[in-house]
């Protein structure tokens, strides 16, 4: 009798933790009067909180990615031909990584660095390693927005489109950055919020749906070109790629 006791807790409790994702992503989505849109001006203002620089000289791994070459870029800070895909330094030197404008992809209060994966046809991704502040946040809206000022200040702001959906992903990994994940994986998101350019935006009301716009739009059949930081640091980790 005991054990069955116990069993049915397990149980009910699983299903309140699922009850309450759902729940706090229709209460953001009944409280926003875009809807399904996800409009960026909320996020936008907001800017991160970097605890320090780092220099080429802190990195401890090379590149990360899984391909090799050099994909086309648009110009540092703004959007490729096709998608906006965020650019890779041509090289940067000490001062002008100090420069105020220069590109910052490192530790700030909610993640530990931002890293792009990059496709020979102008798609790429874009992965946040949060921290635990991240995950645990108290106030998600805030901490969004901040993550999401900090991405702006790595990659740039690509065009309106590709930004909007970009946002609306990353917000929604942020809302259900506790939802247990399968097997030995801790996090339904994986070690990291993972933001593709060629997702149209899933929109609140389909965030669960749609696992962050997972389901939405066509993934590349080719491995990434590039996988880089574009402040010039070598990237610390390799991103896995998007997890349900």
């Amino acid at each position: 009798m005991t054990e069955r006791r116990r069993s049915r807790g397990v149980l009910i409790g699983g299903v309140a933790l699922l009850a309450a994702a759902a729940i706090a992503v229709g209460n953001d989505g009944d409280s926003d009067s875009a809807g399904d849109t996800g409009s960026p001006s909320d996020l936008a203002a907001v800017a991160p909180t970097p605890t320090a620089p780092a220099g080429p000289g802190d990195a401890t791994g090379g590149d990360a990615g899984s391909g090799s070459g050099s994909g086309g870029s648009g110009p540092e800070g703004g959007p490729s031909a096709q998608q906006g895909a965020p650019a890779a330094p041509d090289g940067a030197d000490s001062a002008d990584s100090a420069a105020p404008s220069a590109p910052f992809c490192g530790a700030s209060r909610y993640i530990e660095e931002i890293t792009v994966q990059e496709w020979a046809g102008g798609d790429f991704r874009i992965s946040v390693w949060p921290r635990d502040e991240a995950r645990h946040a108290d106030d998600r809206d805030a901490a969004s927005a901040e993550i999401w000022a900090a991405v702006r200040t790595c990659v740039g702001t690509p065009d309106q489109a590709v930004a909007e959906s970009l946002q609306d992903q990353l917000r929604c990994h942020e809302f259900l950055a506790l939802v247990p994940g399968s097997g030995s994986e801790e996090y339904a998101t994986g070690d990291t919020f993972d933001v593709e350019s060629w997702r149209p935006t899933p929109g609140r009301r389909r965030w669960l749906s749609t696992r962050c716009g997972n389901t939405l739009g066509t993934d590349p059949t080719s491995a990434p070109v590039r996988t880089y930081r574009p402040d010039g640091v070598p990237p610390r980790s390799a991103p896995t790629g998007e997890h349900a």
